[in-house]
């Protein structure tokens, strides 16, 4: 009989209350496997101790020790120092533990002091990532009339009023633009530069170095966006002052940055040369610019340097998702892979590269030896989709208000229907299935105004959580399904709020919606689909490789909707926000 792995103990916090007016509480020892940590965090009239540990302390013995410091005041005139030690152990603390919302938290009362140790679990994998890098920091050089504001508002979702009121007036590039509408983005406006105005260029310079030579990855420089207008005929691409930039790049900074050359204004180009028919704009203008435009910067700077033809205008969306996705690749070649996944994050354009961060985020991890489960030992069920969950919702960085989509009622709903064993045959062909199209028209069949009918029910009222998800993580193949289950349906709902997001912020009517098009269109398909993979995913030595994770990837890029479709899907989504009233409610 093999060994069962034990859960690792992390401990993320303590707090020591005092229920004795004459005892005052001063420190405290934490003591484990022959290592002292002192605990002189936040009190409160000494009658409390709190602590919290970033990163947390992690228990590998089976037994470890806090020694409490108190003063005694004997009849409120001599005060008696007092020592109190509590000896705790890994499987005491694991097995009378509380869980809440994915933590645990440990209460002992001895004579008249608690303590509490909140004991955290499976942390996200998201979560050491974003610890590190928090936000995709980039700098945004070029006039004020090249279109700038539009292409940030277009990448990444923020109001076009916030960018505009931060560029106008004097250019600071010190001065760090953050915004509530994306907590994962932080811009810096360099301003552009005039011809033979060769202080702006020393002060880029000055500023690109110095960001560089910064220790943290949140604190360095992650990428620049460069925007040139378009010229008109035979006028110069670049001015002086770019070109010189761009030549001295290497040798000032010492190493390359990714650095991508936007050409904008390409709807003006296109009017000045009389086009009509958009994919004829499209490649007759790329045709014409690599000739006129990219061959002559290459020559200009001596060197290649990456390049997109973008247009902020709806109709041609794909050239800003090549931006960023130019803009990723470089990030994960010259910054670093974490803030490469960060601005996959922070984007709000190419729905491809959210699947992309996803699939990535889950393989580090919590998507990795599934039909094994080595990584999910000891931990609850909920514990282990709390994990998952968590890692996706961040990824996807949707406009949540309320936090929805980390609420409980989305995770019930979540829960509902996993063990449901009619599910259909799976017959889908996945050559000629589009989850697109499908999607959309399950949206539009739901919404259409004489069968629109939501039901009004009480937000409680059939909304339980299944009694299984208590109960400890067995590697058993009923265990494989749900979770294999629960990760594709989430990801498939994420991509149908990303059809949804541009039009509306994130609340319980619109992901109400997004289940209901989701169980419409392919969710009986998908289940079906898993459960009759389950047996032939578990262990064997006969086969290499992760067959689990391989299948969990193939269906969902079978349900993947493709970036350069996102934009006609969405157009045939009729405006429907009246209709989402505030009488859809959890059914």
């Amino acid at each position: 009989m093999s060994h069962r792995p034990t859960p690792p103990l992390c401990i993320s916090s303590i707090g020591i209350t005092i229920h004795d007016p004459k005892r005052r509480v001063e420190f405290a020892e934490l003591k484990i496997g022959g290592h002292t940590r002192g605990l002189h965090g936040d009190s409160v009239a000494g009658m409390t101790l709190s602590a919290t540990f970033d990163p947390v302390v992690e228990v590998i013995v089976d037994q470890f020790s806090l020694s409490v410091h108190c003063r005694h005041n004997i009849m409120g005139l001599i005060s008696q120092k007092k020592l109190v030690d509590l000896s705790f152990t890994r499987d005491k603390l694991l097995h009378r533990s509380v869980n809440r919302d994915g933590k645990r938290e440990f209460h002992e009362t001895q004579g008249k002091m608690t303590i509490v140790v909140e004991i955290w679990q499976l942390r996200s994998t998201v979560d050491a990532i974003v610890r590190a890098c928090p936000r995709f920091r980039l700098l945004v050089l070029g006039q004020t009339d090249v279109e700038k504001s539009a292409l940030i508002q277009h990448a990444f979702k923020i109001n076009d009023g916030h960018i505009s009121k931060h560029m106008r007036g004097d250019i600071d590039i010190n001065k760090q633009f953050f915004t509530t509408d994306n907590s994962k983005f932080v811009l810096h406006d360099g301003g552009g530069f005039e011809s033979g105005d060769s202080n702006s260029v020393s002060i880029v310079k000055d500023f690109i170095v110095r960001r560089l030579e910064m220790p943290d990855l949140e604190d360095t420089l992650h990428a620049i966006w460069l925007c040139v207008p378009i010229p008109y005929i035979k006028e110069c691409l670049v001015e002086s002052g770019v070109q010189d930039f761009l030549r001295s790049r290497k040798q000032v900074l010492g190493r390359d940055i990714p650095i991508v050359v936007v050409l904008t204004q390409l709807d003006l180009y296109d009017s000045q040369h009389n086009a009509t028919e958009t994919g004829q704009i499209l490649e007759d203008t790329k045709k014409t610019l690599r000739q006129s435009c990219v061959e002559s910067l290459t020559a200009a700077v001596d060197s290649e340097i990456p390049h997109i033809v973008v247009s902020a205008e709806d109709t041609i969306e794909d050239t800003v998702q090549q931006l960023v996705d130019v803009t990723t690749t470089n990030v994960d070649r010259y910054v670093a892979a974490e803030a490469a996944l960060i601005a996959m994050m922070a984007q709000q354009v190419d729905i491809g590269l959210k699947i992309k961060a996803s699939i990535v985020i889950g393989k580090k991890r919590h998507w990795k030896c599934l039909a094994a489960g080595a990584n999910f030992m000891g931990y609850t069920m909920w514990e282990c989709l709390s994990a998952i969950h968590a890692d996706i919702i961040v990824i996807w960085n949707f406009d949540d208000p309320h936090q929805d989509l980390l609420g409980l009622e989305f995770k019930q709903l979540l829960l509902r229907g996993l063990d449901n064993d009619n599910q259909l045959p799976d017959t889908t062909n996945a050559s000629d299935f589009d989850f697109g199209l499908t999607v959309v028209s399950a949206i539009v069949d739901i919404l259409t105004p004489h069968e629109f009918a939501p039901s009004l029910v009480s937000t409680t009222t059939g909304v339980v959580t299944p009694g299984w998800v208590h109960e400890i993580y067995q590697p058993t193949n009923i265990t494989l399904s749900r979770i294999m289950t629960y990760i594709v349906d989430l990801t498939c709902i994420m991509q149908i709020l990303f059809l949804l997001a541009p039009k509306w912020s994130i609340s319980s009517p619109v992901i109400k919606l997004a289940m209901m098009a989701y169980d419409a269109a392919s969710k009986s398909h998908v289940h079906a689909a898993i459960q009759s993979s389950v047996p032939s995913l578990v262990p064997d030595a006969r086969f290499k490789g992760d067959r689990a994770l391989n299948r969990i990837i193939e269906l969902i890029e079978q349900h993947s909707i493709k970036a350069s479709k996102a934009q006609d899907l969405r157009a045939k989504i009729i405006d429907v926000q009246r209709q989402l009233d505030d009488e859809w409610v959890w059914v």
